[in-house]
């Protein structure tokens, strides 16, 4: 589609020109998929434009049947069929136009723009002096060369300004491979909680977990891997369970010696544990790795958006029962670094106590 726009613009040197981007497009994708520090004069004046055509190609895609269509149907009403025919290179530089304005937002806008989630959560066993007790939820960072460390200090800026009791970081630290360990672990060792900062790993930490837990744990960060501790003087219970992208996970080894009757939050990286947990009587589930689709239809993300096309669940607050999930939209992105019609969030969940004793 950008060639057939380029082309009716500057004929074959735009055809040429879409190629070269085309090639660029596909050599810094695969580049992700072994994320390394690269300059910021090269993300800024190469990574970015190469991505914003590549956005602007997907959206023109999508977008040059309606507007063929609409052209179409004028040149029918109009009664010109060499109007329509004409028309061809013209709807394609329209699409491609649009494109480029939304992958622009995408890409600058949209992506950059963090909002702040504050949602309340009832927990039928927690006591009633933990009513009002403020988790925070940090999911998906993918901090790397797109999303590097000044973006992501201001991430813990954000959420420490919360004033948490506690931190919960649902996994995907980096975006691949290791060279991001310690700029994520310096990072994440400058959130700050009453009642420490927890963390369980996302399937994008699997290429050396032992050396990242070891960076995280000289900077004061918890990781939980098939286990739970205490916290709030022994009132509360914070468990996470391991990577199930690697095979690690292991819900029943997570929750062992866990008495029924305590509140629990589970860490999961996966929003699929949600079920499993509610049947163990986890009261409420922390989860990202959907990205809450990264791409949906704008103001309609929680129906049309690339995570529910994917049969997943996108963002926000579930129930079963008495048990509840919470899923992330994240902070960062996958593969391109462009978000429509979801927005990076912070989650703040404030967990409230039954008016009244449960048994």
């Amino acid at each position: 589609m950008p060639g057939l726009a380029l082309y009716a613009l500057l004929s074959w040197p735009g055809v040429g020109l879409v190629a070269a981007l085309w090639l660029l497009s596909a050599l810094r994708l695969r580049v992700l998929g072994f994320d390394r520090p690269r300059p910021a004069w090269l993300v800024r004046f190469v990574d970015e434009p190469v991505f914003w055509h590549w956005g602007a190609g997907l959206i023109a895609l999508l977008a040059y049947p309606v507007v063929a269509g609409a052209l179409a149907i004028w040149s029918f009403v109009a009664g010109s069929a060499s109007a329509w025919w004409d028309g061809w290179g013209s709807a394609a530089v329209v699409s491609y136009g649009a494109g480029l304005l939304l992958a622009a937002h995408a890409l600058w806008g949209q992506r950059l723009r963090v909002r702040v989630c504050r949602v309340e959560v009832p927990i039928p066993r927690l006591p009633p002096e933990l009513d009002g007790y403020r988790i925070v939820q940090l999911s998906d960072l993918h901090i790397g060369s797109f999303d590097g460390p000044r973006r992501a200090q201001r991430w813990v800026q954000a959420a420490n300004a919360e004033r948490p009791n506690l931190i919960a970081v649902t996994g995907d630290l980096v975006t691949s491979g290791t060279t991001f360990y310690d700029t994520a672990a310096e990072v994440l060792g400058g959130l700050r909680a009453d009642d420490g900062v927890w963390l369980v790993f996302g399937n994008h930490d699997q290429w050396d977990n032992r050396r990242f837990a070891r960076a995280l744990s000289g900077r004061g960060v918890r990781l939980l891997q098939n286990a739970f501790e205490r916290v709030a003087a022994g009132r509360l219970v914070v468990a996470g369970v391991d990577d199930a992208y690697t095979g690690k996970s292991d819900l029943d080894r997570t929750l062992d010696g866990r008495s029924a009757r305590e509140p629990t939050v589970l860490l999961s990286h996966y929003p699929d544990f949600f079920e499993p947990a509610a049947e163990r009587g986890v009261d409420l589930v922390l989860s990202g790795h959907t990205h809450g689709g990264q791409f949906a239809v704008p103001f309609l993300a929680e129906r049309f958006s690339l995570a529910r096309l994917l049969g997943q669940r996108g963002r926000g607050l579930f129930r079963q029962g008495a048990s509840f999930l919470y899923v992330s939209a994240g902070l960062g992105t996958t593969g391109p670094p462009l978000r429509i019609g979801v927005p990076p969030e912070i989650a703040v969940l404030v967990l409230r106590a039954p008016a009244g004793s449960i048994d």
